[in-house]
Parts: C-alpha cells; structure tokens; sequence
C-alpha cells in the first residue's frame, strides 16, 4: 500500500505545481509543489534498498502529472502533441532528480541542495535555446505570469530569476519538513522557518517598492489591434459561440483586408500611430513575385496613404520564397518544400510593416518555432505522416514541412523614425533572452501578433497572455498584442493589463502607450543567471564522475 500513497503525495505535488499556472494562477502551489518530490526521493535513498530506477519511475510520474495538467489544452489541435510533450518533458526532468539523487548519496546532502537548482535551471536555459526540442513554456517562472507586483526584478534576472527563488523556498520547506521528521531541535526549526520567512519576504519587498516607484518612460504613440475571430482550420469569421459566419474562397481571401478595415475604423482618426493586425491576418499565401501586387497589402496601402498616412500597419501574412527547380539528386536544406510540379520553395510565418514612408514592403520571418508544427526535426521524418500540420498545402507534395526562419532580429520604423516595433510573432514571446535582441537593435516597444485559436477556450491562450507580462517587466517594453481570437490588449512596462478583451468575441482597441528607450540590466546581459547554474552545474557533474572513477 506504501506505494499508493507515494503516488497520491505525487499528484498532489503535481496538481499543486499545475494550479501555480494560469487560469488558477494559485501561485503558493508553485512554492510547495515540488516538496513531495523531495520527500519521496529522501525516502528513497534513506533505504537500504535504494534503486536509482524507482527515483526515476516516481520522478517521472510527478513531472508527466504536472506536465499533462498544465498542457493538456494541446490536445485540440494534437493528442500526439500533448503525448510527445508530455513524455519528453518529462523524462528530461526525470533524469535531473536521478542526477541530484546521486550527488546526495555519493557527494553530500548539502552539494545536493546546491546540485538541484544549478541542475533545473540549467535546463531550463537550454530549454530556450534554439534547438529542435525546446520546449520552455512550462518554465517555472512562468508561474508569476499574473503575479508582477511581485517579480518587478525580472528587470536584471528574467524568468529564471524566478524559477530559482520558487526552487529555493521548495527547498527549505523541504528542510522544515525533513527537521519535523527526523525530530531535529527546536531552535534548528526555527532558525529554518526564520530563513524560509526571509527568503519570501525579502525579495516581495523590493519588487513592491520597485513596482510603486517605477515611472513609465518614453513618449506616447497611439495604438490599435484588431482581433477579428477568424477560425484557423476553415478560414472563416467566428461569432462569439465559435460558429463560422463567412467564409472567402481561396481567390477572395484578400477581402479580409476589407473587412479589417472596417473594423479599425470604428476607432480610428489621424492620431492613431499603429494598427496591429494577427498573425497570419492575410492567410493567402504571397510569394516573393505576387507581394508588390497583392490585392490584400495593395488594398491597405491605399487605405492607408488616402485615410490615415499616418499610421503604420503591422501585420502577419503567409509567405512563400521560391527557390525554383531542383534537381532531384541535389541535396536541399530541409526547410526547402516541393510542388508536385517539382518546383521548390521556403514556407514563412512572416509579418510585414505598410505606410507611406516608402514603397518598400520590410518583412520579418518568425524564427522561434512551435515543435511538431512549424518544425520537425529530422530525425521524426519517419512519424511525418501522423503528424499534424497546419501549413500543409492540399496540392502540394510536401517531404519535410519545416518552415524557414531568418537568422537576424528586425525591428519597424513607423512614420515618426524614433518609434520602432519589436514585430514578436506567437511562440517567440516565450523566449526572455530572444526578445531582447529586437530591444538591442532599437524597439522601443514590442508588438505581438499572434493566433491562439488552435487551442479553442481553454488555458493556452491564458498563459500565453501572461508570459508577454513577464517581457514586459524584463525590458521595460510597453506591449501591443493582437490575437486572432484573443487575449488582445495592452500592457504597460510594470506588466500592468491596460485593456484586455475577452476571447471569440471581436474587439478593436485603442490605448496610448509609452516608448522607452533605455536598456535593462536583463536586456543588455540575458539569462546571467542560467549560464551560471548550467556552468555550475557542469562542474557538479565532473566531480561527480571524478567521484565515481577514483571510488572504483
């Protein structure tokens, strides 16, 4: 029965961590969350009978819970996806606990306690990093998404700044309980109770005092987004109980552009600045010949240059590169995809700046992408089939649907030149360190265009809102963001929620916000705080192994 029990304090760690992230936005669960896994681990390696696969097993259960709990929205655009998050996620973290695990029993207790937050947030570092499995929403600092009163210090620490402080007061909750049990002094109790009461206040302190005496700076600009409620899967308008209202044909597609239109003019006038529309607003596919004679764009230009010349518009489009015929025994980059005709091209989730500054089109490509989505890694080629793909084109023979990315940040000029957009496409709003490349190269402000309707009305696009808190705080970036179906809105540099429409239900917003154009200590330096504990971390591990070949 002891074995029921160990799983029952599991999900409980498990359902408590989850509940941290939004819509419960509990944030004590995150606090006390991993404690069971601290207590069943000690359990563990207290036995004479000590098995490193059982830390593993029970380990894994507890991360494949808190993983499934918290993302299990995924399911409404893949059952496959949430399988392959699930369990790949949660290995990865699995193997850290064996690894703290080890170092307990063959270094000490203490070098494990400094082990465990350099293992975790290391990972977290490389988990947003660039690579074919990231995989960083579920990052514990994600959790005061809805919290920034309390971590206005993300400023220099970002998001892992605070994962580690959710990971020390585990800790000592750990210790406190571990005291209990093992029936340690009095005063030792106190003396940790007194720590842990120091640990939580202390930091809530400053950020208070931050949060009440940080002035917005910058100048104003005047802002809109549209969020339209257009379904992703049949290309038609939605009305709030997510029923399709109209739908264009393939040929009609660039009468969204109207429709837009007509939308913003609800509230515009000549001092509006920017207009922001979603990402993929135009969804019919421009190539690198048909985008100067687009009906979409060519309809917004002039509705621009003869209304409102000056406004600058934002937007996302579909875009396809062709890259012409290939030989068939040429080896070609995997992001290159084929038409049965045999002619090859590049796929791009782009967005594009129009005003009458220039008869230029500036285009930034979505570089950040979505694993099993935009981006299959080689080595799953063989699972392609059962994969689901948004971008898939019913005439087109497709052998690898990876999407192209570019390998530079850009930023937007409006009219006046000292407003600069950080033009942030969906997925890449969850990467701190990645957005403070479009701070550097001059955004003084950060417009998301994003599409969170594949998840329906469920916590994805939630969480999805409060991560772009958390960028806000970490670059003191005003934020613009305009979504499909929603969350749209504003949000100022403490993460404060300016305006916030409901999701399905069609909004046009207007806010002011400020430009700013000073640097944080984060912006300028990133993720100091991962690259210390991956390092530490490392050589943990060395000692570990030195350890290990000397005791053999």
């Amino acid at each position: 029965m002891k074995w029921i029990k160990n799983i029952g304090i599991l999900f409980l760690g498990a359902v408590l961590l989850a509940s941290s992230f939004p819509p419960f936005d509990f944030l004590p669960g995150a606090m006390i969350g991993l404690v069971p896994l601290f207590l069943i681990e000690d359990r563990i390696s207290s036995n004479n009978e000590y098995k490193m696969r059982s830390v593993f097993m029970t380990s894994f259960l507890f991360f494949a819970g808190f993983n499934f709990l918290t993302i299990w929205w995924v399911k409404n655009a893949s059952w496959l996806g949430v399988g392959a998050s699930v369990l790949v996620n949660s290995l990865f973290f699995a193997l850290l606990i064996v690894l703290y695990s080890a170092v307990k029993r063959r270094l000490s207790f203490k070098a494990a306690l400094i082990a465990f937050p350099s293992f975790f947030i290391g990972w977290e570092y490389i988990e947003f990093q660039d690579w074919d499995l990231s995989w960083p929403w579920l990052t514990l600092g994600h959790a005061f998404g809805n919290w920034p009163k309390l971590i206005q210090w993300f400023s220099y620490s970002g998001v892992l700044g605070g994962s580690l402080w959710l990971i020390v007061i585990n800790i000592y909750v750990f210790l406190i309980l571990k005291s209990w049990r093992e029936k340690e002094e009095s005063f030792t109790r106190f003396k940790k109770g007194l720590q842990l009461g120091a640990v939580i206040t202390i930091p809530v302190v400053i950020s208070l005092f931050q949060y009440y005496t940080y002035d917005e700076k910058g100048f104003e600009q005047d802002v809109v987004v549209l969020q339209p409620n257009l379904e992703p899967y049949s290309d038609s308008f939605m009305d709030s109980q997510g029923n399709n209202i109209r739908k264009y044909s393939d040929e009609e597609k660039w009468k969204y552009a109207r429709d837009f239109v007509q939308m913003a003019e609800e509230v515009m006038d000549n001092e509006v600045d920017w207009l922001l529309m979603h990402e993929t607003a135009l969804p019919q596919a421009e190539t690198n010949r048909s985008i100067f004679f687009s009906k979409s764009i060519g309809f917004l230009k002039d509705w621009q240059k003869e209304k409102y010349p000056n406004t600058s518009i934002l937007t996302g489009l579909a875009y396809r590169e062709f890259k012409g015929r290939v030989n068939k025994f040429d080896e070609v980059p995997a992001t290159y995809q084929r038409t049965k005709d045999g002619y090859y091209f590049e796929y791009y989730n782009s967005s594009v700046l129009i005003n009458g500054k220039s008869d230029t089109l500036p285009q930034y490509h979505k570089s950040r992408l979505v694993v099993g989505v935009e981006r299959i890694p080689s080595y799953f080629v063989y699972f392609q089939k059962y994969l689901f793909d948004f971008n898939s084109n019913p005439n087109a023979s497709i052998y690898n649907p990876n999407n192209a990315i570019q390998p530079e940040r850009e930023v937007f000029k409006g009219i006046c030149d000292s407003s600069i957009v950080a033009p942030v496409i969906c997925y890449e709003s969850v990467f701190g360190e990645y957005l403070t490349e479009y701070i550097n190269k001059g955004a003084n402000f950060i417009g998301i265009i994003t599409n969170d309707s594949w998840w329906g009305d469920t916590p994805g696009h939630k969480q999805h809102w409060s991560f772009a808190r958390l960028r806000a705080i970490e670059s003191r970036r005003s934020v613009a963001r305009s979504a499909n179906t929603g969350i749209s809105g504003f949000i100022n540099q403490r993460g404060d929620e300016l305006q916030k429409s409901k999701y399905l239900i069609p909004a046009c917003l207007r806010q002011k916000i400020k430009c700013n154009n000073e640097i944080t200590f984060y912006v300028k330096y990133g993720d100091v705080i991962g690259k210390l504990a991956l390092g530490l971390a490392i050589m943990i591990l060395l000692n570990l192994i030195v350890k290990k070949i000397i005791n053999n």
